[in-house]
């Protein structure tokens, strides 16, 4: 059986009870992964103090909490000016250390652009350049592990197919995992890992799919970094596909897996769907979770992490969404 973590922002006192609640209601420890927005929290003195302030108080509430931080969203000006924001996984860090949390949440990103922007670097490039961000802010953080987590498909409000981050690094392929796995090996990076959020994992197996179906370049952005050596490395892919034995960490949630049917010639909305849905109550969705637990290997060392939006009746402070996620993936994981 894998552990259960429960997200939260760190800025908000109501969330993070709510969240602990719920924990300790079902026998479980205190495992939290903290929403951080950056300029309310580990970008400013006075949020910083606030949120810090936040887990003093849940610490006496609740004894024992185990916090993990994930960097706050990218900048879409920065992060489309530079190749990729060091300074904002530095600043995790030191709050992580202040917040007592062992571990920050990093997303794999490089050399992003807005819309029809043209590409600023190359697969090649960024692969190179994030390895050595990584490798650099790995061996600054001393005790602090970074968790390097795939992105899938920056999909920006309005959700119309055009409002998109895209860049090399997009999908973090089975195949890329293995490489960058290799690197943090030659690198002796103890402090880094890898791991999935399957919702995202489902946006890039759809656009895989659907390129891989059309079975010819696609006039559309959301298809950029989908290169013809990724096409040569399989048939299809599965969400699943993407998650294995060595994960000892998981973002869960559920989402629209496009089926094979539905590949040769989806229509915009439908497409907008498949890029778009995440976050998703586990079990609203259509990923098959039976399969789960024979990815991880049974899961026992794996911390899964419900990344799961408000529900109805729900609200973002109190959130059963998450509750009920954990509750169903407890019962397929004790089938």
């Amino acid at each position: 059986m894998p552990a259960f973590s429960l997200k939260a922002a760190a800025i908000d006192y109501g969330q993070l009870e709510d969240r602990s609640r719920r924990l300790a209601r079902l026998g479980l420890p205190v495992t939290l992964e903290l929403h951080t927005f950056g300029g309310r929290d580990v970008d400013s003195q006075d949020g910083r103090r606030a949120a810090l302030a936040n887990l003093a108080r849940l610490r006496d509430a609740f004894g024992e909490v185990a916090p993990t931080v994930h960097v706050p969203y990218q900048s879409v000006e920065r992060v489309t000016r530079e190749d990729f924001d060091e300074a904002q996984v530095e600043r995790s860090v030191a709050f992580a250390r202040e917040a007592g949390a062992h571990a920050v949440v990093v997303h794999r990103y490089w050399g992003l652009v807005f819309g029809d922007a043209p590409p600023r670097s190359t697969r090649a490039e960024a692969t190179a350049g994030f390895n050595e961000a990584i490798t650099r802010l790995a061996r600054a953080a001393g005790d602090v592990r970074l968790l390097v987590e795939n992105v899938g498909h920056y999909s920006l409000l309005p959700r119309d197919g055009r409002h998109i981050l895209s860049g090399p690094l997009d999908h973090f392929f089975p195949w890329e995992i293995a490489a960058f796995r290799a690197h943090v090996e030659a690198e002796r990076l103890a402090n880094v890992g890898v791991f999935v959020d399957v919702a995202h994992a489902t946006l890039s197996a759809n656009l895989f799919n659907v390129r891989r179906a059309r079975g010819a370049p696609v006039p559309d952005r959301r298809f950029d970094w989908i290169t013809d050596d990724d096409l040569d490395r399989t048939d299809t892919l599965h969400p699943f596909d993407f998650v294995d034995p060595a994960m000892d960490y998981l973002h869960v949630s559920d989402s629209r897996l496009l089926a094979g049917h539905e590949w040769r010639a989806p229509d915009e909305p439908l497409l907008v769907e498949a890029t778009c849905s995440e976050g998703m109550e586990v079990g609203t969705g259509n990923l098959p979770w039976a399969a789960l637990p024979a990815r991880l290997g049974g899961g026992a060392r794996a911390t899964l992490v419900l990344e799961v939006e408000p529900g109805p009746g729900d609200s973002h402070v109190s959130n059963g969404a998450q509750e009920r996620s954990l509750r169903h993936l407890a019962k397929v994981f004790e089938a």
